[in-house]
């Protein structure tokens, strides 16, 4: 029990609850008999004035039969009232009248009274009793002068009965609450502990290659986070596991391709089945994916590269409709092929930029280069700069098919291709649009994609908008 944390945290807690209740109530035991016997005191101290009084007036100033008598009566009635024995001492210590058959009193008593002062003390009173009492002497006086002292004993065993009732009342409501204590810590550690031991669980079942496992969320606490943020791992380790085996797959496929045709036409060739004079084109196709083949491990590796943070980029002022113009002239014969009007909108004419011109050109030529290939023929491409909130913006528009909103979340993922992209594009290899994320976000910049119908047409307007620092 003690190896879990369910364990240590009940019996810790535990512990201190009964370290706690244990000190309270031996504090409040004593306070309770230092309160009983103050109260005692208190109580008795009005009467030693009566007692005073009394014997003063019927002692003293009288002492006939009738005065004796009726103080006699006087001192038990007020020895039951007290529930003490009374004893009156003279200032030699002898016994003068008491309401029991005391005939001394303890040398302590008696040093004291000289000293004209209330005096309590704890003794067996010179053997009278057979338990242990607690004296309490009071000045007696007369016309100012001291002549004796009123002792009152009362009987401790039975004092401590009084703190004992209270002790047991007090001891209930301990127990009472230590039990209510122990519930709510041994529930409490649970709801704390059993979390924990899920996101235990679910680790060892990740560790070994299950990445489905989840743990539910209970509470908004730091418990509460830790199962969140535990969960937020797991997605991130499951999507980052499926995008790994899909890029293993990915890149697979494309490899394979340009692979299994160099291979099969060099087999051709040697084995006869090409005849001699169609060598050379079949060597030009050979040719064509082997630079194919290497142009898509080179971006693979450059890939890599942006990603891991090792590409370095060189930022300086450069003019993006300028950069514009000449991405447009590089792709001249493509737009001429699909017989595609362009149409530009630079406002301001002249837009003065910041970033890596090489790295940005390279992203114009991707994002127009796409245009092309994904436009209606006889259509318009449309590309727009602006500045709006102190960056200059970029987009570039195309009229095409509907793209579905599950294409569109992952359209900048590497090698990722929708159905209709796939069947247009057969030379791609699915990295243009993940370059241009990559190279903008070098740039700390951001880039958005959004696929629209297009006014009074069955076609969609797509487009890709990006921004730039401006100087």
């Amino acid at each position: 029990m003690f190896k879990s944390i369910r364990g240590r945290m009940f019996w810790t807690y535990a512990v201190l609850l009964l370290f706690l209740f244990s000190t309270s109530a031996v504090s409040i035991s004593a306070l309770f008999a230092q309160l009983n016997e103050r109260k005692e005191i208190e109580s008795i101290s009005s009467v030693a004035h009566t007692i005073e009084d009394w014997t003063v007036a019927l002692q003293v100033e009288q002492q006939d039969d009738v005065s004796i008598r009726a103080y006699k009566n006087f001192l038990m009635s007020w020895g039951k009232f007290t529930n003490s024995d009374i004893v009156i001492v003279n200032r030699n210590g002898d016994v003068f009248e008491s309401t029991c058959a005391i005939k001394s009193v303890p040398q302590e008593i008696t040093d004291n009274m000289l000293y004209n002062r209330v005096f309590t003390y704890k003794s067996n009173f010179n053997g009278f009793y057979d338990d242990r009492v607690l004296s309490v002497a009071f000045p007696l006086h007369y016309k100012n002068t001291p002549i004796g002292a009123i002792i009152f004993n009362k009987s401790l065993p039975e004092m401590r009965n009084d703190v004992l009732e209270l002790f047991f009342i007090f001891a209930i409501s301990i127990f009472s609450s230590l039990l209510v204590s122990f519930i709510i810590v041994y529930f409490q550690a649970k709801k704390i502990s059993t979390p924990i031991v899920q996101i235990n669980k679910a680790a060892q079942k990740i560790a070994s290659g299950d990445f489905s496992e989840r743990v539910a969320v209970t509470s908004r606490d730091e418990i509460g986070q830790l199962a969140s943020t535990f969960n937020f791992m797991a997605s991130s380790i499951e999507k980052a596991d499926a995008n790994k085996q899909r890029f293993i797959s990915d890149v697979s496929h494309e490899l394979r391709t340009p692979m299994t045709s160099i291979t099969g036409f060099v087999e051709g060739m040697l084995d006869g089945t090409i005849a001699e004079n169609e060598r050379d084109s079949y060597l030009q196709i050979v040719r064509d994916e082997s630079v194919r083949l290497t142009k898509l491990v080179n971006d693979m590796l450059e890939m890599s590269k942006l990603q891991s943070g090792e590409f370095k980029i060189n930022i300086a002022p450069f003019d993006i409709n300028d950069l514009i113009c000449s991405s447009l002239i590089s792709l001249e014969k493509k737009i001429d092929e699909r017989h595609i009007d362009v149409d530009v909108d630079f406002r301001p004419e002249h837009l003065t930029t910041l970033g890596d011109k090489d790295q940005i050109k390279r992203v114009l030529i991707n994002l127009i280069d796409n245009a092309i290939k994904f436009s209606i023929p006889n259509t318009q491409i449309m590309i727009k700069t602006s500045v709006t909130g102190g960056k200059a913006k970029v987009s570039i528009s195309n009229v095409g098919d509907k793209i579905d909103n599950e294409d569109l979340k992952h359209i900048f993922d590497r090698f990722y291709k929708t159905d209709k992209s796939r069947e247009q594009d057969r030379t791609g290899a699915g990295l243009g649009l993940s370059f241009v994320m990559n190279i903008l976000r070098l740039h700390n910049q951001s880039i958005n994609v959004k696929n629209e119908k297009a006014p009074n047409s069955d076609n969609y307007i797509t487009t890709f908008e990006f921004t730039l620092e401006v100087k």
